[in-house]
């Protein structure tokens, strides 16, 4: 991972230029605010950088994975599944051995798991069941187009199981989006684009959606030929997908095979960095028939071009609530200008961070108009001072039972402590 070494120079001597003006009695209030701004956000943004996660390891059994630097949320909607998930026969044996072996898995801990030097999602939703993976680096289109590539299998168990992606500006986006006119959580970002995987007449394409506050504007593409056209889908191949995006334009396709399922222009987003999210759905994945069930989907080689990185510090407790505890704490404290994110469901909300001694309503993320936000949890994105490790929470009952809150972290713009660098992978396309 490369960064600029005029970069640090540059900021120094904006801050000393800074320092200067605001000493100066005759300048005005406004503007010497302005200027603590910018010296902020000049201190707080590093440079861009070319960003690539490997997920390099070959433990003997399928190893739970929560990397540094990556926010993981596992999220299943019945409250049957809050202890356990539903079960699943997830890909590679109990030894790693490659697919079809598998191995039964129902903790929210292996539904993200690590084997042969790649990554593995694996959830059952007889309900509604999403993971999101989401690395702590914002993709960066301000002078240009920028690149989101990925390595990923592509068989499909049921159209009911599938993948998609997020980028939302980091002050919109949810800890769990999701499509509104899908039966759980509360709707989509309020800034975003979309892309998710989906199925007609049994070929698998991406397509696109762009949010604009209350406006969604589908985007058209070539639907009608799917990635079975051109391959023959595989568990132990993991295949490239390439996202390319700008102020004004979408491409997204499979290089490799010279496939692409969209490739359209747009009006100006208002927005150029944003925050990628990687996702995992199960909607009763064994509706469809009787050969169908839940998935297993194979991640590799991750890459972000320019990435602007930031600050995740993920909470050691899960889960809080009165039967399971209700205080969280982190590795490291809150830097400057950071958020509390978490996802909760009940009354009443809220946080300490001073031990008990005074409390504050947790800041609930907006709900798309027209969903419930009584009966689902609530995406959590509450200011924390810096210095905080530790954080107790606090809730009322719902309709559907006790309050409950899991999968926390604090996020900050700032550039994390020790970034992990980009290695090159250890293995091949496939198991």
């Amino acid at each position: 991972m490369h960064r600029s070494r005029r970069a640090p120079l540059l900021v120094l001597t904006l801050v000393l230029a800074v320092a200067s003006w605001l000493s100066a009695p005759a300048l005005a209030a406004p503007a010497r605010a302005a200027l603590a701004t910018a010296a902020l956000a000049a201190r707080a943004q590093p440079a861009p950088h070319a960003f690539l996660a490997t997920f390099d390891g070959r433990p003997a059994a399928p190893e739970p994975w929560h990397g540094a630097g990556w926010d993981v949320t596992v999220h299943s909607r019945d409250r049957e599944t809050w202890q356990e998930l539903e079960p699943i026969a997830a890909h590679h044996g109990g030894d790693c051995s490659a697919p079809p072996n598998t191995h039964l898995t129902t903790s929210y801990e292996d539904a993200v798991y690590l084997c042969n030097n790649h990554l593995m999602t694996a959830i059952n939703a007889g309900g509604y069941g999403v993971v999101y993976l989401t690395p702590n680096q914002q993709i960066d289109f301000s002078t240009g187009e920028a690149v989101v590539t990925f390595d990923l299998s592509t068989l499909r168990s049921s159209s009911r199981d599938w993948v998609d992606l997020w980028l939302t500006p980091y002050d919109d986006h949810l800890q769990l989006p999701l499509d509104s006119f899908l039966p759980d959580l509360l709707g989509e970002p309020r800034r975003s684009v979309h892309l998710r995987l989906g199925s007609s007449n049994g070929q698998s394409h991406f397509s696109a959606s762009v949010f604009r506050g209350g406006v969604v504007e589908e985007l058209k593409g070539q639907w009608w030929t799917g990635y079975e056209s051109v391959l023959t889908p595989s568990a132990v191949r993991r295949d490239p997908f390439e996202l390319r995006i700008s102020r004004t334009s979408l491409k997204v396709g499979m290089p490799t095979y010279n496939l692409w399922w969209l490739d359209e222009r747009f009006a100006d987003l208002g927005w150029d960095r944003a925050v990628v999210q990687f996702g995992h759905h199960s909607y009763t994945p064994a509706k469809d028939c009787a050969a169908c069930g839940p998935n297993t989907w194979h991640w590799d080689t991750v890459g972000i071009n320019p990435a602007v990185p930031f600050t995740i510090i993920s909470g050691q407790q899960r889960w809080a609530s009165d039967a399971r505890g209700t205080t969280v704490t982190f590795p490291a404290p809150a830097p400057a200008d950071s958020h509390l994110r978490f996802a909760a469901i009940g009354s009443g909300i809220t946080v300490s961070f001073d031990g008990g001694a005074s409390w504050q309503a947790a800041q609930p993320r907006p709900v798309r108009e027209g969903k419930d936000p009584a009966g689902a949890f609530l995406s959590y994105w509450t200011p924390i001072p810096s210095g905080v490790s530790s954080v107790q929470l606090q809730g009322g009952s719902w309709r559907g039972g006790l309050w409950a809150a899991r999968d926390f972290s604090i996020w900050s713009l700032e550039a994390p402590a020790d970034p992990a660098p980009a290695s090159p992978g250890e293995d091949g396309p496939t198991d």
